[in-house]
């Protein structure tokens, strides 16, 4: 393939907001599991012998649901926006053409305000954290509804989103 147009980037999901409270939620749930376990084991002596067999299937299982990694990729003019958990199983969540994209710019302090005026219906949100550095936003239409998705760029990534779409916004980043 072509070095100059295809690019990915990935980055690991920072706990904020939402997504920290899942995960206090989670380790509630693997807490009280765990407790649970531990009071039958040493109710029931034989259960000691099956607790870390038994322990080990939820601790992976929910290892992989809270380590996640945000992908994008960019091929002949379409950016990919992939979740990866536990550095294994990927689901790809959206699936663009960069010139059909209607505005790609820089988050700013104004850019929520904007955004409203525009009526965006969907938000996507592939960036580490809200204020991770390079922070950029793509609108575009999905099935007649305006949608937004946030994400990390990097001095490639706008070379290459600027490539296939003139009107991209780009300005001096960090990586």
């Amino acid at each position: 393939m072509n070095e100059q147009n295809t690019y990915e980037f990935v980055v690991d999901e920072k706990s904020e907001g939402k997504a920290k409270t899942r995960k206090i939620i989670g380790r509630g749930v693997i807490l009280l599991i765990i407790t649970t376990y531990v009071v039958i084991a040493l109710s029931i002596f034989a259960a000691l012998a099956i607790l870390p067999v038994a322990l080990l299937p939820l601790v992976l299982y929910f290892w992989k649901q809270f380590n996640v990694e945000l992908e994008y990729s960019m091929t002949s003019g379409i950016m990919s926006f992939t979740r990866i958990y536990g550095s294994r199983r990927r689901k790809q969540v959206l699936e663009l053409t960069i010139k059909d994209m209607k505005e790609i710019a820089p988050v700013t302090a104004d850019t929520q305000a904007k955004l409203d005026a525009m009526g965006i219906k969907k938000t996507y949100l592939f960036h580490s954290s809200v204020t991770a550095p390079d922070r950029y936003y793509a609108v575009f239409e999905k099935d007649g509804d305006t949608c937004v998705v946030y994400f990390e760029a990097t001095a490639k990534a706008l070379h290459i989103l600027h490539y296939y779409n003139h009107a991209t916004v780009v300005t001096a980043v960090s990586r």
